[in-house]
């Protein structure tokens, strides 16, 4: 190695590869010229980090992520899907989305840790069961056989189905006619999705206490 000019500022940003720092320690040890390079630079880059003024995010910009993450709008990303999902203009999806953390919108649902929150889809999906559900993490959903189709369109948390298959937000877990199934609510939030049931469904076993 002659001198360090090519990788100076990797040696002086700490980016070198532990045998390249070692080979440049080496050099530095016996070169005088590189020596006094190094210190110019590192000045420098003193010079340039003292300039540099840490900002505040302005005000409200801090509470709108942790909002748009963790409060009643982390659902407003799927506003088009629920539309498309039941039939509803994206005004209307809106609305229902920010239902969804009213308690007063929930209802029972078939069993302990389970409930629901009737949707009321538009004309396209006229006649089905429209939804949505959310269990705790833990609860199963019980078995049932459908005589149509079901559609369950995750928006948080996860599902486990009968085959093992795990469905997060934005998975469809669609079941056709005929098809016998449970599912099971993974760790984490409480999942809830949007369910929409072409038909009727059986439950092949015994239900628990409401949810």
């Amino acid at each position: 190695m002659n001198h360090l000019d090519d990788i100076l500022p990797d040696l002086l940003l700490g980016t070198l590869s532990p045998e390249g720092q070692r080979t440049a320690e080496q050099h530095l040890s016996t070169c005088e010229l590189c020596r006094a390079e190094v210190a110019r630079l590192s000045a420098s880059l003193d010079r340039l980090a003292s300039l540099a003024v840490p900002t505040d995010p302005p005000p409200g910009v801090l509470d709108r992520i942790v909002g748009e993450m963790e409060g009643p709008g982390r659902f407003h990303r799927f506003v088009k899907e629920i539309a498309a999902f039941f039939d509803l203009s994206e005004a209307q999806a809106q609305r229902v989305l920010s239902d969804l953390d009213t308690p007063t919108s929930w209802v029972p649902g078939p069993t302990q840790g389970i409930q629901m929150m009737p949707v009321e889809a538009g004309p396209a999906k006229a006649g089905m069961l429209a939804a949505f559900v959310r269990m705790r993490p833990g609860a199963r959903f019980p078995l049932h056989t459908h005589l149509g189709r079901e559609w369950n369109f995750v928006l948080e948390g996860g599902i486990q189905a009968g085959s093992g298959r795990e469905f997060w937000p934005g998975e469809t877990l669609e079941m056709g006619e005929g098809s016998s199934h449970t599912f099971t609510a993974l760790a984490g939030p409480a999942c809830t999705a949007a369910t929409l049931l072409d038909g009727v469904a059986s439950f092949d076993e015994e239900l628990g206490p409401p949810g």
